[in-house]
């Protein structure tokens, strides 16, 4: 697995090395490639390494194992003796009734000089489970005299054929070990079955040479059978080795609770705390180093949380547990953490993915070690992985970026191993050897730094004087791209003061005409991987005092009386923000925004003057004002009269008169004025009012009858029906009546309407004739002036 996330991170890092682009606003990777933050892994300089041990649950330092840096390796070698324990046995029963000599000495004992004193019955009852290591008999006896023919044999029996285990003879005197026992070896003589060894039988023989007097005689207090075994025992042990890198390059990017935002939490001294039973929030991104992968995510605290990530392209934020790789490595990440309880102190992403990699063996013999014994590796506090002892060969690659201290931070390795024993008493040697250690992830950006120039001084000019050139690539220089390759180029903050160009290698200052102020120039130069040198100068233009300038302002317009034309001023000084307008007449003004506005009080042309003055100097410019004015012809009032009184009703039949009364709005006289008449929408008659000055009303009468059906007639008058007179409103020329038609006498009988309907009929004729021949020979159309409007 270790080995698959290397090769991805490997392809990641090539990929981004060959798109490699700069960094704006700042120095510019060209490059990265990895090493190695733990140094002393190669256990190459022991003095990098400190070595410690510790025995059991004390601080005493352990007696049976060492560590050691030597011959590129770090190995601790535990080398356990054996541990032996031993028992004596005493004799508890005699077949030749030599009961003195039971039990352990106790100065009672039986002497013989010629009978055999024969003694056994040995216990070792509990001890049948051990190693047997050895045995020897325990021998209190004495020969009071010195031996010169007799002698005393010791032998041994019940292991096959009786056994001679030593003869005392020809002494050179007495034998006095009854306080001080002789211990006879029977290795080679005895089974070492717990067994046989209880069946075990003694005999102290007395041998005479039947030849005079005895020399002496034996006197036998006790026989023991002490056996020698090795005593199962139980312990630990523990060897540790640590090496520190000060100022170590974690690859990590650590994140604190004031870093990114927070919803529905508050900081705290241990970290973030929800503000209530609901959840809160920890937003933040992180964006991966340059030419870098991002690793794993880890959070830090207690209570309960959840993490979400997303990667900025596509889809929705992803749930991942502490300890897991981030989505799309190669590019930034969201981070979200929703805190459901307790206090996250902070948050923190690993770079590469930082892995721990060990490459080691156990050798020697591990039989007597029990399954709690253990390598172990840490980084700081952390424990990051633990493996049983195991005889061969062993690799770690575990992930730790979650362990390692934050960028700058002392960096502390530690590897130990615990020797357990629980063991039956033999000798064993166990070696660990650590022959290679590392620690992944860690890298090295390169950089191209900005290019560096001289300073630029502040400068100042008078207005319309000419500029100055700075040459750029004598005041530069780049640590990769020559003066001469440099990439300058300049603006100016007020290019309507200062113009700021580049010629080849000059940056071009130049003051703008008829301008004055003050502008920053800011110089930035940029070298072939994009790196920048910038500065900004003042440059002060002093003011020479021009004269206003006014634009815009037509030669001649056309404006209708009583109507307002507001004429567009291009009014501008360079060197005065305040500028005073003024116009020769009363009804020309100017708006905020120094239009001018007019609004004619008489026709005719006018002249205006328009003046704009800075306070020192002015410009004045003349406009000549066409006014023209057009009558407004307006239907006042409708009336029906009958008889030469004004009625509300009508008959049916009757004869009327329309009266409508057409009042000139208008400034201007309206001439020949032509007013039809119509009844139900029939037109009836045409009146022609010869003029009606401005103001004035005048009067049109249409005769017309009522016809004989209906409960209501409407009459319509019509003013300028023809259009032939120009007005300034053609909304208002007409107007209208309806009258209600009174019942009366159906009596009349069928003649009267016989007599009625051709009078009528008559009538209406005539009247269409009359229009005829007024329209035929009355005035022409009127022609309406061409009329200029702006």
């Amino acid at each position: 697995m270790g080995t698959a996330i290397r090769a991805i991170l490997a392809s990641f890092l090539m990929l981004c090395m060959a798109q490699a682009a700069p960094i704006a606003g700042g120095d510019t990777v060209i490059g990265a490639e990895g090493f190695q933050l733990l140094e002393a892994g190669d256990f190459s300089e022991p003095e990098l390494w400190e070595i410690s041990s510790t025995s059991g649950f004390t601080q005493d330092s352990a007696e049976h194992s060492v560590g050691m840096v030597a011959d590129d390796e770090l190995s601790f070698t535990h080398d356990r003796p054996d541990n032996f324990a031993q028992t004596t046995s005493w004799a508890t029963l005699s077949p030749t009734g030599s009961n003195s000599t039971l039990g352990e000495s106790d100065t009672f004992y039986t002497w013989s000089k010629g009978p055999n004193i024969t003694m056994g019955g040995y216990d070792f009852s509990g001890l049948h489970g051990m190693i047997v290591a050895n045995v020897s008999m325990v021998l209190h006896f004495s020969i009071p005299d010195v031996l010169n023919q007799d002698s005393v044999r010791v032998i041994l029996q019940n292991h096959g054929t009786d056994q001679l285990v030593t003869t005392y003879a020809r002494t050179l005197g007495p034998i006095h070990r009854i306080s001080n026992p002789v211990a006879l070896p029977l290795d080679g003589l005895v089974s070492p079955d717990w067994n046989d060894l209880e069946d075990t039988q003694f005999t102290i023989d007395y041998v005479s040479d039947n030849s005079g007097s005895d020399d002496s005689e034996v006197r036998v207090d006790a026989v023991g059978l002490r056996v020698k075994y090795h005593q199962p025992w139980y312990s630990f042990e523990t060897v540790k080795a640590v090496t520190s890198v000060l100022e170590a390059n974690s690859p990590v990017l650590d994140f604190g609770p004031y870093d990114g935002e927070i919803a529905g939490l508050s900081t705290e001294s241990c970290g973030l705390i929800p503000t209530s039973p609901a959840s809160g929030f920890w937003s933040f991104f992180v964006d991966n180093p340059p030419l870098q992968g991002l690793g794993r995510i880890h959070v830090y605290g207690t209570g309960n949380h959840t993490i979400w990530v997303h990667s900025g392209l596509e889809g929705d934020f992803v749930e991942k547990q502490p300890g897991e790789l981030v989505q799309d490595m190669g590019f930034g990440q969201s981070i979200r953490i929703e805190i459901h309880d307790g206090c996250v102190s902070g948050a923190r992403v690993d770079v590469n993915d930082p892995r721990l990699i060990v490459r080691g063996s156990v050798s020697g013999d591990i039989s007597g070690l029990a399954e709690t014994s253990y390598i172990r590796f840490a980084i700081g506090n952390e424990l990051v992985t633990s493996i049983p002892v195991d005889k061969g060969e062993f690799q770690v690659d575990v992930p730790v970026g979650y362990a390692l201290p934050e960028a700058g931070d002392e960096l502390q390795v530690g590897v130990a191993s615990r020797f357990q024993w629980s063991s039956n008493g033999t000798a064993e040697t166990t070696v660990v050897h650590i022959e290679e250690m590392s620690i992944s992830g860690a890298f090295e950006v390169y950089w191209d730094y900005d290019p560096e120039c001289f300073d630029l001084d502040d400068m100042s000019f008078n207005e319309d004087e000419p500029g100055v050139h700075l040459p750029m690539d004598a005041r530069c220089q780049d640590d990769n791209t020559s003066p001469g390759d440099l990439l300058i180029s300049a603006s100016s903050s007020d290019s309507g003061v200062i113009e700021a160009s580049i010629v080849e290698q000059y940056v071009r200052i130049q003051p703008v005409k008829d301008a004055s102020g003050s502008s920053i120039i800011t110089v930035e130069v940029m070298d072939f991987m994009g790196n920048k040198w910038s500065d900004s100068f003042t440059v002060d233009v002093n003011s020479v005092n021009d004269a206003p300038i006014l634009e815009g302002l037509p030669v001649t317009v056309y404006i209708e009386l009583g109507e307002t034309m507001v004429v567009d001023l291009e009014v501008s000084d360079v060197d005065s923000d305040t500028l005073d307008l003024q116009a020769s007449r009363s009804w020309a003004t100017f708006d905020s925004v120094n239009d001018l506005v007019m609004t004619p009080v008489s026709k005719g042309n006018h002249m205006v003057e328009v003046t704009v003055s800075d306070g020192e100097q002015s410009v004045t410019q003349a406009i000549e004002v066409i006014v023209s004015a057009k009558p407004d012809l307006a239907i006042e009032m409708v009336e029906v009269w009958k008889d030469g009184t004004r009625v509300s009703q009508v008959e049916r039949g009757d004869v009327v008169e329309v009266h409508s009364h057409v009042r000139n709005l208008g400034p201007e006289t309206a001439d020949a004025v032509d007013v039809k008449c119509r009844v139900e929408g029939v037109l009836i008659g045409t009146v022609m009012i010869d003029s009606i000055a401005p103001g004035e009303l005048g009067i049109a009468v249409c005769d017309a009858q009522v016809p004989n059906s209906g409960s209501q007639v409407s009459f319509e008058v019509f003013a300028d029906a023809t259009g032939s007179i120009d007005e300034s409103s053609e909304d208002n020329n007409e107007g209208s009546v309806s009258v209600p038609i009174s019942n009366t006498d159906e009596d009349e009988g069928i003649i009267d309407s016989i007599e009625r309907g051709p009078a009528i009929l008559f009538l209406a004729v005539g009247l269409v004739l009359i229009s005829l021949t007024a329209l035929y020979f009355g005035p022409g159309r009127v022609s309406k002036p061409f009329e200029h409007r702006k």
